[in-house]
C-alpha cells in the first residue's frame, strides 16, 4: 500500500492489503460505542487484533485511546499483549449534564500493548535551572555533631522521566474537525516516544487526520484509514495544506 495517504473506507477492507511486519507503531482512537453518533460503533476486536498482530513487527507498540467502561473491554480483548496504561489528564472536563450525579470526565486512558519491548524514547521534562549550593554544615547519621566544611554541591541534572499521567491541552479551539479530536502535541509525544524518524505509523480510525498531521510534523510515514466520507474529505484537505518532507 502507498504510504503517507489517508484511505477512504472500512479499515477491514484495507488492512488485508498491508504487508506483514511492516508497521512500527499503531496509534488508534477507536469508537467506544458510548454515544449516539453514527460513527461511534465499536469494531470487531478479534478481527482487528488478527490484522494488527500480522502487520506489526515483533517489537511494535500498539496504543489505543479509551475511556471507562470500554477500556476494560479493550484491555481484556488481548491480555497477553496488554502491558500498561497512560492517563491523559485533560485541561477541560466533559459530562456537564451529569455533574450532579457523577464526577465530570477529565481524562482518557491510553492502553499500551506489545509482543516484545518496543522502541522507547522517554520524553523528558526539566525542572528548575541547575544550581550550585554551598553546604556549610552537615549532620552525621551517628552523632549530633555538625562538621564545618566548604564543599560545593552541584545539581547534576533536573531532567525528569515521564510518568504514567501526562497533561496536554486540547487544540480544538484552533481547529475543530471532530468531536473526539486529539491534540497534535499529545500524538507527537507518543510518536516520538515509541518510534524513531522514518518509522511507519498506522491509524485505522483516523477521524480528523490529526495522526497524519503529527506524523508529518515528526518526520514519520503514515497509513491512515477513515470510513466517514466527510471526515475523510476534511482530513485530506487538512494534510494537503501542510508542508511535508517525509520519506515515501
Amino acid at each position: 500500500m502507498e504510504v503517507n495517504k489517508i484511505y477512504h473506507g472500512d479499515c477491514f477492507d484495507f488492512l488485508p492489503l498491508m504487508e506483514d511486519n511492516s508497521v512500527d507503531l499503531v496509534l488508534i482512537d477507536l469508537p467506544f460505542g458510548t454515544t449516539r453518533a453514527k460513527w461511534d460503533i465499536p469494531l470487531d476486536l478479534d478481527k482487528l487484533w488478527s490484522e494488527l498482530i500480522r502487520v506489526t513487527k515483533s517489537n511494535s507498540a500498539i496504543l489505543m485511546f479509551s475511556q471507562a467502561p470500554y477500556d476494560k473491554v479493550l484491555a481484556s480483548s488481548n491480555m497477553k499483549m496488554f502491558r500498561y496504561e497512560i492517563i491523559w489528564s485533560k485541561t477541560h472536563a466533559t459530562g456537564h449534564l451529569n455533574a450532579m450525579k457523577m464526577p465530570m470526565k477529565s481524562h482518557e486512558n491510553i492502553l499500551v500493548f506489545y509482543k516484545k519491548l518496543p522502541v522507547y524514547n522517554p520524553q523528558k521534562t526539566y525542572g528548575h535551572k541547575l544550581k550550585t549550593v554551598k553546604a556549610e554544615s552537615r549532620k552525621t547519621a551517628e552523632t549530633t555533631i555538625y562538621n564545618k566544611h566548604d564543599k560545593h554541591i552541584d545539581y547534576a541534572s533536573t531532567e525528569r522521566y515521564p510518568r504514567s499521567v501526562v497533561r496536554f491541552a486540547s487544540d480544538r479551539q484552533k481547529l475543530s474537525l471532530h468531536e473526539t479530536q486529539k491534540p497534535i502535541d499529545l500524538l507527537e509525544y507518543f510518536i516520538r516516544t515509541y518510534t524513531n524518524e522514518g518509522a511507519l505509523v498506522l491509524d485505522t480510525c483516523s477521524g480528523s487526520g490529526s495522526l497524519a498531521a503529527a506524523c508529518i510534523n515528526t518526520n514519520r510515514r503514515f497509513i491512515c484509514m477513515e470510513k466517514d466520507e466527510n471526515f475523510h474529505r476534511l482530513s485530506v484537505e487538512r494534510i494537503e495544506q501542510m508542508p511535508t518532507s517525509i520519506q515515501k
